[in-house]
């Protein structure tokens, strides 16, 4: 009788525990995970106290505006300096770039039309987006006007036409740059832009518009539209 011999059962292997994997890997890299931990942490908060800092300065820039327009005893507001003082107190600021735009404006408003024609062409390359863009565009052409500089005047008007069309300051910008034409004796460029202007009927602008251009056709004649005189027909 043969023996048959039985193969060696293999030995069986224990299953992986993959808890117990997970618990040694975070034993093990637990200072790299508290270390990612306090990054992300620190970013978050410091992206949080960045948000409410930004809240706190455009507020604190904003009252400070506020208080420097409120007439005081005396009855007087900011002075420019005050304005430009509140701007580099509270830079990044919606209120900060307000500040700037008024205290150009109050230069011109006290006579100091270089100065403010200065600041307003400092503030446009400040701020190129600026929603008041239009109107320091506009201050700085009327600032060249006020210092009877033609030339630079007419040029700057054309600029805000040329940017802001369809501004409501436009109408008077053209009548601006007519005045200005005319004052160079440069009648027909003057009447060309006193009829664009006085388009508008309803208007301030439009209403002097017409005026100017009545008077101008008036004292000279040759600028009138030539009309032609056909001879009646003979019955």
């Amino acid at each position: 009788m043969s023996l048959q011999i039985q193969p060696k059962p293999e030995e069986q292997q224990p299953a992986p525990d993959l808890t117990l994997s997970v618990l040694t890997w975070l034993e093990e890299n637990k200072k790299t995970l508290g270390i990612g931990f306090a990054v992300v942490s620190a970013l978050v908060v410091t992206l949080i106290v960045q948000k409410n800092l930004s809240a706190s300065a455009e507020a604190g820039a904003n009252q400070a505006l506020l208080a420097a327009l409120t007439p005081g005893a005396k009855g007087t507001g900011a002075s420019a300096a005050d304005l430009s003082k509140i701007a580099a107190q509270h830079p990044g600021t919606a209120a900060a770039e307000r500040s700037e735009f008024l205290a150009a404006t109050k230069l011109f408003e006290d006579g100091k039309y270089a100065e403010a024609q200065k600041a307003f062409e400092a503030f446009n390359q400040a701020h190129p987006d600026s929603p008041l863009g239009g109107m320091s565009t506009y201050g700085a052409a009327s600032a060249l006007d006020a210092q009877d500089k033609g030339a630079e005047a007419i040029a700057a008007y054309g600029r805000f036409l040329s940017g802001f069309a369809t501004d409501p300051l436009a109408g008077q910008a053209r009548l601006a740059k007519a005045l200005v034409h005319e004052s160079l004796k440069q009648h027909r460029e003057a009447l060309a832009l006193y009829d664009e202007a006085a388009r508008d009927a309803t208007s301030m602008a439009g209403q002097e518009a017409s005026s100017r251009k009545a008077a101008l056709i008036q004292a000279h004649p040759e600028l009138a539209p030539a009309t032609t005189n056909a001879p009646a027909a003979k019955p």
